[in-house]
């Protein structure tokens, strides 16, 4: 069995952060590959950016020999490439990407411009469809039509399924903005007619992302093409009107909203500035990815709700366990505690270190695990990286208007960059008292302890920290 999750637009792209950092954590249902493709004409966007480097630190872990026998870093990725895929290419309109020129004045020209504004039409689309799936729809249909998409991401595909694998292909994107709303159908849709020769073998499932946040553009944007909050409630009423009345091209759908719509802090149409804040909601997203690759691949089709416990309030318990056989919260909690532990003890330790501030002698730890190993090397900044990154990542899901999100205590982000700024904290970060503070775990790191012989060099290190993180 192997597993294809497919972001499509902005949306998508911040769900598959939290699926990132699922998957880093050990939490993701399965051992089995999973393979990470991208669509988004928008190639420059903020919140893509963020992910695809959570996904590169990942690619660099995966050669962390931390034993075959643990969870950590544990699911094998696969990024195909291009990634992200463009649809659009650099600097073309509508008008481009159809070839208009070659319909003008015909009766098809004549209904073109009957669809479209000139404006939809003489935009460039480097940052996205612009909150417009009709104009998604046509480029993505070209796209196909031309064969060019097929060259790349579908050649994959097949050559996954020739190898005589079993497939579940998840698409994850919303159904209010541009990109999401136009290219979840359309997709879905050519997958099913291209793959029909492997149709027992497949298995296609989307989360649909209703509206969960809302932006108020400044005056110097109000002249352009871009998604606007007060449509999407109606954007996302037709487009659940067009399923409810299509055949159902997906094994699973999941839909994730939150009536309480977000105000994003600062707008931007697109590109490196749009870099909106991680929300409950993608991970709720994230979770369904998970929710479909531990079905089994012809399971029949069940109905079933998610609610959380009181109004205002988001905490573990009302979170799904994407498979019976692990505690999300227990994973998760134990990586988190893991990577503050990194940070508080270990990572100030390393800079000294390397600053020829301090003696490794005064560290049993270092002169057990980490002696002869360059604290300068990429995998130990990659890693460094990450974990100021993760931090950065759960302090902005902890940080919702009006209401409380408690999956951490959100006193642990107090500091920037992370730091224990209260000791105490640590043996209750997720709000259950433990036995485990900081001392123990320095003291855990200290003594003996048998790992699996696979384990080396640095990852054997950061095996050693995970586990005594255990309670």
């Amino acid at each position: 069995m192997s597993y294809l999750f497919v972001s499509i637009g902005g949306t998508g792209a911040k769900i598959m952060e939290s699926l990132t950092h699922f998957c880093i954590a050990g939490t993701f249902p399965t051992d089995e590959k999973l393979y990470i493709a991208a669509i988004d004409p928008d190639v420059g966007n903020g919140n893509l950016e963020r992910t695809s480097t959570a996904l590169n630190n990942y690619v660099v872990f995966q050669n962390f020999a931390v034993g075959n026998d643990s969870v950590l870093f544990k699911n094998k990725i696969s990024v195909l490439k291009p990634f992200p895929w463009n649809p659009t290419g650099h600097d073309k309109t509508l008008d481009d990407l159809i070839s208009f020129h070659q319909y003008k004045n015909s009766p098809v020209g004549k209904l073109y411009e009957t669809l479209y504004t000139r404006r939809e039409r003489s935009t460039t689309l480097n940052e996205g469809f612009r909150g417009h799936p009709s104009i998604g729809a046509a480029v993505l249909a070209k796209n196909f039509d031309d064969g060019r998409i097929w060259a790349t991401l579908t050649a994959q595909i097949e050559k996954i399924l020739g190898e005589g694998e079993v497939l579940k292909i998840f698409l994850a994107g919303s159904v209010f903005g541009g990109t999401g709303a136009a290219g979840l159908p359309t997709i879905a849709r050519l997958l099913r007619d291209n793959l029909r020769d492997y149709a027992d073998r497949i298995s296609i499932g989307a989360v649909l992302v209703l509206p969960y946040f809302s932006f108020s553009p400044e005056n110097q944007h109000m002249d352009e093409l871009f998604a606007r909050s007060e449509n999407f409630l109606a954007n996302t009423k037709a487009a659940l009107k067009y399923y409810s009345e299509r055949e159902n091209i997906f094994d699973a759908i999941y839909f994730v909203g939150d009536e309480n719509l977000t105000p994003v802090a600062e707008f931007s149409v697109g590109a490196a500035n749009q870099r909106n804040e991680a929300h409950i909601v993608e991970l709720y997203a994230a979770l369904a990815a998970e929710n479909f690759f531990a079905r089994p691949i012809h399971a029949s089709k069940t109905f079933k709700y998610v609610c959380h416990h009181e109004k205002n309030r988001f905490a573990w318990q009302d979170l799904p366990n994407a498979a019976e056989d692990f505690s999300l919260n227990d994973r998760f909690v134990q990586f988190a505690r893991f990577i503050f532990a990194y940070i508080h003890l270990i990572k100030p330790v390393l800079s000294d270190l390397v600053a020829g501030n301090a003696k490794t002698y005064k560290y049993p730890w270092f002169v057990d695990y980490l002696e002869g190993i360059n604290l300068t090397s990429q995998d130990v900044v990659n890693f460094n990286f990450y974990a100021e990154a993760f931090v950065a990542w759960l302090k902005q899901l902890e940080t919702l208007d009006g209401r409380e999100v408690f999956l951490i205590d959100s006193a642990m982000f107090e500091s920037n960059p992370a730091k224990l700024v209260d000791k105490k904290l640590f043996s209750a970060l997720d709000g259950n008292k433990t036995s485990l503070d900081v001392r123990e775990v320095w003291y855990r790191l200290t003594e003996p302890c048998k790992i699996d012989s696979s384990a080396k060099g640095f990852g054997k290190f950061l095996r050693r920290l995970y586990d005594s993180c255990a309670v």
